[in-house]
């Protein structure tokens, strides 16, 4: 079965700016906010976009991936077994991007004024491929609008009330899945964008402190999320007490986080009207301590990609634009782009992308049409983060899987 999927639009979580006042006066808020109680019926599959009792886009969907060389031709197939509705054992919980219509006003906005299409093509072409490592369940949030994380000037406890409305739904979806469904199973848990940040609380909220729940974690993919501190030269102990960042490609019950600039790019400053600097958030609990600027460092997933340039493992992207190879929903580009862990300084990190220029290369060069994307200086490839990582963390998973107990 191929559908058209369409381009993510994808509200970026990244700034240029960086306030030691705004700082100084987050230090000085002790209040904290009240988690509200979700609304949202998550016993109606109305309420998730994929569920293994439900019908969808996703339930008989091809997940092979044709590897496409040079000259456009199908060097590899890659078969990837759709296990959407199959109990493997193991469960996916995925939370999508920004998906919304009007970015106008900083807010919540109801499920049903959505682009539900849209939502389900999106996951589909970031991690529908992660369907082959057992059910997936992707709820329906009361999403915030961009200008909730972008807007410095938001009041900080307006902006955390619009924050735990969304969270208040993934956490009521996550216990619905577990309560209901898990029976025991091993959890990946993925998102992106504003989808990362809200994963992000849940592993404070519920896992972090929870031995048990910890144990189920085979592993956390926070695609897009820069930010993510700890200690210098240390990868646990800043948004989350016990839970690591991946060090190692077979570790298990570790958070992978990345994001995707250009190797000509310079690495942003620090855009403090994200989550984990919003100080009525940590003082809720759903972060563990504040950020210290003169101690810490920002880290992300180093354990696939080194601070040595290699060349990236397929890239992989939704066929629907170029209708290459045999028709396959997903192509891959082997090769393509060069790729390293860039850091300059402990408080700018990235993983960093440059087109391998191949002579006489006829595939199509999509992150160098990213470049002309309006948002591009402040959010690099922020879109294509999946696309750049996909496999690299799926090879990564394949190793817990052979490896966790």
């Amino acid at each position: 079965m191929r559908y058209i999927l369409l381009a993510p639009l994808i509200f970026t979580l990244f700034s240029c700016s960086n306030s030691d006042n705004l700082n100084q006066q987050n230090n000085e808020i002790t209040e904290d906010i009240d988690i509200p109680v979700s609304t949202v019926d998550y016993n109606s599959l109305n309420n998730w976009v994929f569920h293994p009792d439900k019908t969808s886009i996703l339930t008989n969907y091809n997940l092979d991936i044709e590897v496409i060389d040079q000259n456009l031709q199908v060097e590899q197939i890659i078969p990837i077994t759709n296990n959407s509705s199959t109990n493997t054992g193991i469960d996916v919980f995925w939370v999508h991007p920004t998906q919304i219509t009007d970015n106008s006003f900083a807010g919540n906005v109801e499920i049903s004024d959505q682009p539900g299409v849209l939502i389900s093509l999106t996951i589909i072409a970031q991690g529908g491929l992660l369907s082959k490592y057992g059910r997936m369940y992707a709820p329906r949030y009361r999403q915030s609008t961009g200008l909730v994380y972008l807007d410095e000037n938001i009041d900080k406890e307006v902006q955390a009330n619009y924050i735990a409305t969304s969270y208040s739904d993934v956490k009521t979806a996550f216990l619905n899945y577990l309560n209901n469904h898990n029976n025991g199973n091993k959890i990946i848990l993925a998102g992106h964008s504003q989808g990362s940040y809200l994963i992000a609380m849940l592993l404070r909220d519920l896992f972090d402190n929870d031995s048990l729940l910890r144990s189920k974690l085979l592993t956390a993919s926070l695609g897009g999320m820069g930010y993510v501190y700890a200690k210098e030269n240390l990868y646990r102990g800043g948004w989350w007490e016990n839970i690591p960042l991946c060090t190692t490609t077979d570790q298990c019950g570790c958070i992978h986080n990345w994001a995707s600039f250009d190797e000509q790019q310079n690495i942003i400053d620090i855009n403090y009207s994200l989550p984990m600097f919003n100080p009525y958030l940590l003082n809720s609990g759903l972060v563990y301590r504040k950020f210290d600027m003169n101690e810490d460092w920002f880290a992300q997933d180093f354990s696939y990609y080194g601070t040595n340039t290699v060349a990236l493992k397929n890239y992989i992207t939704p066929n629907t634009s170029y209708n290459l190879g045999n028709g396959a929903n997903f192509i891959a580009f082997n090769g393509l782009y060069d790729v390293r862990q860039k850091r300059e300084g402990p408080l700018k990190v990235a993983l960093s992308l440059q087109h391998n220029s191949i002579l006489n290369d006829l595939r199509p060069d999509e992150l160098g049409i990213e470049q002309n994307n309006v948002n591009y200086s402040n959010w690099g490839y922020h879109t294509k983060d999946y696309h750049i990582y996909l496999w690299a963390l799926m090879s990564q998973i394949d190793e817990k899987i052979n490896g966790c107990n």
